[in-house]
């Protein structure tokens, strides 16, 4: 799935995203890197966040389902859509004072 604004460095297959060694760069600069199949995250890969964090997961069919024992960010994992939105809100939200 490609979103309006976004950016795709990678081959495709049969029309569709996928690869082992991929960049997807999301409209808010959020960067991710790593594997994808059939057109989403699949694979090891991490996302880079604007703020310098990133978050190193292991991906099935655009789902986290294992976060890296490295990845700084500790989030409340479930196998669905919420997860990898948390993690996409999560580039964007400021610290409180700022």
């Amino acid at each position: 799935m490609q979103y309006t604004g976004s950016k795709y460095i990678g081959e495709y297959v049969h029309g569709r995203m996928e690869g082992n060694d991929v960049e997807y760069i999301l409209p808010t600069e959020t960067r991710y890197v790593g594997e994808m199949k059939d057109g989403m995250f699949h694979g090891q890969g991490t996302l880079y966040f604007p703020s310098g964090s990133r978050y190193e997961a292991i991906w099935e069919k655009g789902l986290v389902v294992k976060v890296s024992l490295n990845s700084p960010m500790t989030t409340r994992l479930e196998k669905s859509l919420k997860a990898v939105t948390t993690v996409e809100t999560a580039s964007i939200t400021r610290p409180r004072g700022s």
